[in-house]
């Protein structure tokens, strides 16, 4: 399967997501054992960004990206925020 162009920018967006939410955990903006995973914070993001953008283009949230992206997207912003926190917790 080859991704399309919302596919590839919504992976980068996680990327950025989990780069925010590892730059917020290194910051002591995010707790380091908080009440929630910081993983959860990736998650909510990126489901936010996906309604959000399905308003903007005007089509149903949901139909924007494949699931190979969400799966991929997700595991890449994972992996940028234990790259920026120094690991997961």
């Amino acid at each position: 399967m080859q991704f399309g162009r919302a596919d590839i920018l919504f992976i980068a967006v996680g990327a950025v997501l989990g780069a925010a939410v590892g730059f917020a955990v290194k910051a002591g903006w995010l707790a380091t054992y908080a009440a929630f995973p910081h993983y959860l914070f990736v998650l909510i993001g990126m489901g936010l960004i996906e309604v959000i953008a399905g308003f903007i283009t005007a089509r149903p949230p949901g139909t924007l990206v494949g699931m190979p992206a969400r799966i991929a997207a997700f595991v890449v912003g994972v992996g940028a925020q234990m790259l920026v926190a120094g690991g997961i917790s």
